[in-house]
């Protein structure tokens, strides 16, 4: 069986139609527009264009299927109709690994299960336990064009430009997705490049046609899987250099299945992280990226398309909690790390805590100013001038998101989570267990953040340092929320949580006059201000000096290998 890995490219049809814009093209030629300027990249030979309207049709039960890792789908086309069972197993996030196990033709009212009475033990297995299955997306699709990239190193690489058209009565019928898929053989063993040929005509399912189509269309050259990945991801950064596209988690089937093409009602928020089985530090840092990414991606596309208060807030914790996971695992960090993901990411750190510290200023900082005040219509003119320079502050956050500077940034964290799974663990820290690791680095965070007790003696810039001690403290407790012990979930986390809290507002008040002193207030405004945000200062650093009194040293839990 022939395994590809697959990198998926979205290209956001707002971001493409203001792209087309700058190109001076009009809105009507934006397939064209995509398919020319992916012509004229340098080694992009052209091996198929595909006009032939098709109609798949997604099955599963309760996503049954798809949690195992399996797709279940029809495809009907002129030549008749097709069923097809394929297996994608995530490499990491953003990266998967595909195999197409059955593609038979299928008689147009001949049931689906028909199909694979000659498919592998185990997913006939799983079809059984899964029960009957359902109808979970349908989407037409238009013209597909594809493209093979062989790289300086000479690995093939096939790009296919996919146009998805929704048909689900809970989407906009005419919402229109474009992908890019990126494809290189998946080397599986040293003998895979012998194999390749016969496990073609083997034809999955008894399917001729279908290993014709296999045999002719996979790259040849024999490739370990370091060299598959670069190749993939230099492909990639080819891509996202000349057009607006951007990297995703999930293509356009699994995104129409869980019914997040367009923006969800709500923001994604940290979920608790699962470690089951991860005994090593490096696997911890593995699980704890995919979480990581599982928020962020889950914000991307509303802060880009229609940025809001809480999706910012939460691309931003996501931001935050990377940066921390980097403190907690620093001898992983090397050189994509240092040259092509930390300069970027605090170029987008910066514009998210611009855009947030605007929000938390015009939505609460300034309301309760102007409350305090004994005329608080008199700060309208300054709410509305802070809300002008809010708008201002989500429009570069959504500039940036639409910038190749961003797919660059994405797509280099892909492709360092992507090496984390084949380069191990670094010699530093080889055979150290996940409890011992993670034991001292709790002990160095929270000696870090109790460094400096005495809030009410530090001036702002310090009681700030020590509020994000605490942060990163919480978060790193909570990454490691499965090892440390019950009362360190408890308290402790809840603790960190209020003088974080705490030492916010306290911070939000420095914020607010340096934002008034932006906005050109009347002398009455600032000097008002001024004595509010200095009393309030002063109470929260009293209250946080008190919580760090309470504050417990935290504490692993005993037992376990891990």
């Amino acid at each position: 069986m022939v395994r590809v890995l697959e990198i998926v490219l979205n290209l956001p049809e707002p971001t493409v139609l203001v792209w087309l814009d700058q190109q001076g093209q009009l809105p009507e030629r934006i397939d064209s527009a995509l398919a020319e300027t992916l012509e004229a990249l340098p080694g992009f030979e052209r091996v198929r264009d595909d006009a032939a309207p098709r109609q798949l049709v997604s099955f599963d039960a309760e996503r049954k299927l798809a949690d195992a890792g399996w797709r279940v789908t029809t495809e009907t086309s002129e030549g008749g109709r097709r069923a097809m069972a394929s297996q994608r197993e995530p490499h990491a996030p953003g990266v998967t690994i595909c195999s197409v196990v059955c593609d038979v033709a299928l008689e147009p009212d001949a049931p689906l299960d028909a199909a694979f009475g000659n498919a592998p033990a185990a997913f006939v297995d799983l079809l059984a336990e899964a029960g009957e299955l359902t109808t979970v997306a349908t989407v037409e699709t238009g013209r597909r064009i594809e493209w093979r990239r062989q790289t300086a190193q000479g690995v093939d690489v096939d790009v296919a430009l996919a146009i998805v058209y929704c048909n689900r009565p809970d989407t906009d019928p005419s919402l229109t997705l474009r992908e890019l898929r990126i494809t290189t053989q998946w080397p599986d063993d040293e003998d895979n490049e012998a194999e390749l040929t016969a496990d073609a005509v083997s034809a999955p399912c008894g399917s001729e046609d279908n290993a014709e189509r296999e045999a002719a269309s996979i790259a040849r050259p024999a490739q370990t899987a370091e060299s598959a990945l670069a190749a993939l991801f230099a492909v990639a950064h080819e891509l996202v250099t000349a057009l607006p596209a951007f990297p995703v988690l999930a293509d356009a089937i699994d995104r129409v299945c869980r019914v997040d093409v367009a923006r969800d009602n709500a923001p994604v928020r940290a979920q608790p992280i699962d470690l089951d089985g991860a005994r090593t530090p490096h696997r911890a840092l593995r699980a704890i990226e995919r979480n990581i990414a599982d928020q962020w991606f889950g914000n991307e596309a509303a802060v880009r398309d229609a940025p809001d208060v809480e999706f910012i807030h939460q691309m931003r914790v996501a931001q935050r909690r990377l940066k921390t996971v980097i403190k907690i695992f620093p001898a992983w960090v090397d050189g994509v790390w240092t040259l092509r993901v930390a300069p970027r990411l605090k170029w987008l750190s910066d514009l998210l805590g611009e855009a947030r510290d605007w929000d938390v200023f015009t939505d609460s900082t300034l309301p309760d100013l102007a409350q305090a005040d004994v005329d608080a219509a008199a700060w309208n003119a300054t709410r509305a001038a802070a809300d002008q320079r809010r708008a201002g502050a989500r429009a570069q956050i959504q500039q940036a998101l639409r910038s190749p500077a961003y797919a660059e940034l994405v797509l280099a964290w892909l492709e360092w989570m992507s090496d984390l799974t084949v380069r191990g663990t670094p010699e530093a820290v080889r055979g150290r267990s996940l409890r011992g690791y993670a034991k001292k680095r709790i002990a160095k965070h929270y000696a870090r953040m109790t460094r400096e007790t005495k809030l009410t003696a530090l001036d702002a810039a310090t009681r700030h340092r020590v509020r994000i001690q605490a942060k990163r403290l919480r978060y790193t407790l909570e990454f490691l929320e499965p090892i440390v012990s019950h009362k360190t979930r408890r308290d402790v986390v809840r603790t960190l949580s209020r003088v974080q809290s705490v030492l916010g507002d306290g911070n939000d008040a420095v914020v607010a006059l340096h934002f008034l002193e932006q906005l050109d207030v009347p002398p009455y405004q600032l000097g008002f201000a001024r004595g509010w945000c200095e009393a309030l200062k002063r109470a929260t650093a009293k209250e946080g000096e008190r919580l760090l009194g309470d504050l417990h040293k935290p504490k692993i839990a005993s037992g376990g290998a891990g």
